[in-house]
């Protein structure tokens, strides 16, 4: 034994790296939404996906369907020749999107990440990266599987999966920037994620109608660019080769406006909370 006073010493402590608290709130999001209907929703996708490559792109179809011809880039582009695949995937963002930032607004622990270390930007693009990798799985993974087995049996060549899986992916991003911004803007308006489910939803659908009614009535396909799912169907299937209704480019640009100015509103959003709480 000892009658001398213990000694203590004072241990440092450091903080955790920003990339580090992203990947925190990123990985946290994903815990939360690959589940029950959203693996239901990726697995019909990649169905869809999957069976309309491989169906498409077979010698005797294809031939068919070119006047004789072998597989070309635009068979690969049946899953984006109809807004039904859009469909499904605002379905997807819906459920996903919802609880973005509206859950941790009706629980209040948006104030509690926010009092922490945390960046509005850390914090939005943690929530962003959640619910953009679950977007991936759905446009990416199956489009680039797809292309990968119809070379394997023999459909179509190397040079040419390689071309059509450099499209899914060029096509699957454009996609994944615009549902995710659209998604954590709208889940950014309210505190229920009910209510920002049915507003992504909503949104999305309503402006597809109205696109088409004007369209029937004005018979001018300068009202497609209304809708964000007919300026998206335009991209793909440009990047795909297939004529669309309207002007690739400037779907294209509508696109990436929505995109900037749904982040940028977002943010201010957020900003306003930290601020606040």
């Amino acid at each position: 034994m000892t009658i001398s006073a213990p000694r203590y010493e004072l241990v440092g402590t450091s903080r955790e790296s920003r990339s580090r608290r992203v990947w925190v709130i990123t990985t946290e999001g994903l815990r939360r939404r690959l589940t029950g209907l959203n693996l239901v929703l990726i697995v019909l996708g990649a169905l869809i996906v999957g069976v309309e490559v491989v169906l498409f792109t077979t010698p005797g179809i294809a031939g068919f369907l070119n006047g004789g011809g072998s597989p070309q880039l635009s068979n690969f582009a049946t899953p984006y020749n109809s807004v039904n695949y859009l469909i499904l995937a605002t379905l997807l963002t819906a459920s996903i999107g919802a609880g973005a930032i509206a859950g941790d607004v009706a629980t209040r622990s948006i104030a509690l990440y926010l009092s922490r270390p945390i960046t509005t930007l850390d914090y939005l693009v943690g929530k962003g990266a959640a619910v953009g990798l679950v977007l991936v799985l759905f446009f990416l993974v199956p489009g680039v599987a797809a292309c990968l087995f119809a070379y394997f049996v023999g459909n179509v060549s190397g040079g040419l999966a390689l071309t059509a899986m450099g499209a899914f992916v060029l096509v699957g991003l454009v996609m994944v920037v615009l549902f995710t911004t659209l998604a954590l803007f709208l889940s950014s308006l309210t505190r229920r994620p009910i209510f920002a489910g049915a507003a992504i939803f909503g949104v999305l659908v309503s402006a597809e109608v109205l696109a088409a009614l004007v369209r029937s009535v004005t018979q001018s396909v300068q009202a497609l660019y209304v809708s964000p799912l007919e300026d998206l169907l335009a991209v793909a299937q440009s990047v795909f080769g297939v004529t669309p209704a309207i002007d690739p480019l400037g779907a294209l640009g509508v696109v990436f406006g929505i995109s900037a100015v749904t982040a940028l509103v977002t943010y201010l959003r957020v900003l306003e909370v930290e601020v606040v709480g």
